[in-house]
């Protein structure tokens, strides 16, 4: 069996001893299914490559799998073992936690050995204040030595965008892959205010040791120049002495509501560019947006 997938079914009986009779299989992808409270299987899965763990109400996730390249998982916090899994590639997280940032690099030691990191976060604060939001980050038993790309995707819901600092969680992680290279950064914050931080970059509530020597190529997407967005992209640059590629893009990538992506304050954003280019010496680009914004709003 190449592909096994269940969606939305109960599941009833022995689904170990069932995987104990596919040999061959290489997909597993269980979804949204009852029935199962761990997904504990203790004979090894030797040619299970990809593992999908997604909207389910488990406990624990204890599995054998030594030619696992690709795992992805979405729900709630829980212990997540993954034995023998020295050939994993790629792994994808989405958390349902609205405080920390940095499940993805605590909650599943396993997976400290990937290439590559996508990791889904949401972040809700109606009346966020800053310095006090920066919560204390869990540090991680083992380091991401072979990380070389990281994705994220935040969406952030405040009421005073310039006052939430949340975002600044991930400054505390990058340097525990000192070989990233490439940092991929998707923001949306879904707010009424549009105003750009018109202060000073402090680097309040940026926890930096190491720098970030190999880093090369920094994108950033739905980039409003929000103070918790310039002070994590100046600690970044700062950081990057390597860095050769920075580009930031107002309009937002995650989906958004339509509107979200018209009247973007351009002005304001490239006054940051502007400054952050003249303090490190690093040009930025500026991506320009993709059709005319007011036809998201009034579409032919």
């Amino acid at each position: 069996m190449w592909l096994y997938k269940t969606q939305k079914a109960q599941i009833i009986g022995d689904l170990p001893g069932f995987l104990l009779n596919c040999s061959s299989l290489e997909e597993l992808e269980v979804i949204a299914c009852s029935g199962v409270t761990d997904l504990n299987i203790p004979h090894q899965l030797n040619k299970l490559q990809h593992l999908l763990i997604a909207d389910m109400c488990l406990q624990m996730v204890d599995v054998h799998v030594p030619g696992l390249a690709h795992f992805e998982y979405e729900g709630v916090v829980i212990p997540i073992l993954l034995h023998g899994c020295s050939k994993l590639e790629k792994a994808t997280l989405t958390f349902e936690d609205n405080k920390v940032l940095g499940h993805a690099f605590t909650a599943v030691p396993s997976i400290s050995a990937v290439k590559v990191l996508n990791m889904r976060a949401d972040m809700e604060e109606h009346h966020p204040i800053w310095g006090s939001q920066v919560h204390m980050v869990t540090r991680p038993t083992c380091m991401f030595m072979n990380l070389r790309h990281l994705s994220c995707e935040i969406k952030i819901v405040s009421d005073g965008p310039n006052r939430h600092s949340g975002l600044l969680q991930l400054a505390s992680y990058l340097e525990l892959a000192p070989q990233l290279e490439t940092i991929q950064l998707h923001m949306f914050y879904y707010t009424l205010s549009q105003s750009s931080w018109e202060g000073e970059v402090t680097g309040e509530g940026i926890s930096f040791t190491r720098g970030l020597d190999h880093l090369k190529t920094v994108y950033l997407s739905g980039f409003r120049g929000f103070r918790a967005q310039v002070e994590l992209l100046s600690a970044i640059m700062e950081k990057g002495a390597a860095i050769e590629h920075v580009t930031i893009e107002p309009q937002v990538k995650l989906k958004c509501p339509r509107a979200m992506n018209a009247f973007i304050p351009e002005y304001k954003i490239k006054q940051w560019a502007r400054r952050l280019s003249q303090r490190f010496g690093k040009a930025i680009t500026i991506a320009p947006p993709v059709g005319d914004p007011m036809l998201l709003l009034f579409p032919e």
